[in-house]
């Protein structure tokens, strides 16, 4: 890897309220009582109705985005998603998504699709349905961030005779099959050598940081 390409965004710790570009990021739940819960609503209010709860000790919670202000933050709970006080919330230590140094696991319809990152090797295994030869490999060469637009990175992959990129970026996106609004869309293009026989690959979806 080049100088060029080796510069990463730099990490900061998250205060509230934090920039929108930060989110996603991953919180634990602080100052609640043991015999409490931090209450999930369907909007960013006191007073919206209560859809779900997260235990007083969660740890690694997942926030997609932050409303107006930055007092409250969107997770999701089963096939939905709602609002919680970030009064409760601590970030966890840690480098932010940009970096490419925290694991997270991509996932698409249309086909099915799921990729699962490992920030350890710069590696990320690509399932498709009905693939036959299990997961395919592939590396990250390099990774930079946009210039133009805050909140996305691209890079460039390698595998076995294949090569492509992908990008990144801090947005809402849907499943398509739930309720769920996760923080990162991610489009992937991998291109195989004339002399492999395989096809090209592109594919859209989702990313989450969630354990």
């Amino acid at each position: 890897m080049t100088s060029r390409f080796a510069a990463l965004i730099a990490c900061s710790c998250l205060t509230a309220p934090a920039l929108a570009q930060d989110m996603p990021a991953l919180f634990d739940v602080r100052d609640v009582a043991p015999d409490d819960v931090l209450n999930i609503r369907t909007l960013p209010e006191a007073n919206a109705p209560q859809i779900g709860s997260l235990p007083h000790d969660a740890r690694m919670v997942e926030v997609v985005a932050l409303a107006p202000g930055g007092t409250w933050g969107r997770v999701n709970l089963g096939e939905a998603s709602g609002w919680v006080s970030m009064r409760y919330l601590a970030p966890v230590a840690g480098p932010g998504w940009q970096s490419l140094d925290r694991p997270m696991t991509c996932f698409g319809t249309e086909p099915f699709w799921s990729l699962v990152y490992d920030p350890a090797r710069r590696n990320m295994a690509l399932s498709q349905m009905g693939d036959q030869d299990g997961a395919l490999g592939l590396w990250i060469d390099w990774h930079l961030s946009s210039t133009s637009r805050a909140g996305q990175i691209g890079w460039q992959i390698e595998g076995p005779a294949r090569k492509g990129f992908a990008t990144l970026t801090a947005e809402s996106c849907n499943d398509g099959m739930s309720d769920r609004d996760y923080g990162l869309s991610i489009s992937l293009f991998v291109n195989p050598d004339q002399e492999s026989g395989a096809e090209p690959i592109a594919l859209s979806g989702c990313c989450s940081l969630a354990p």
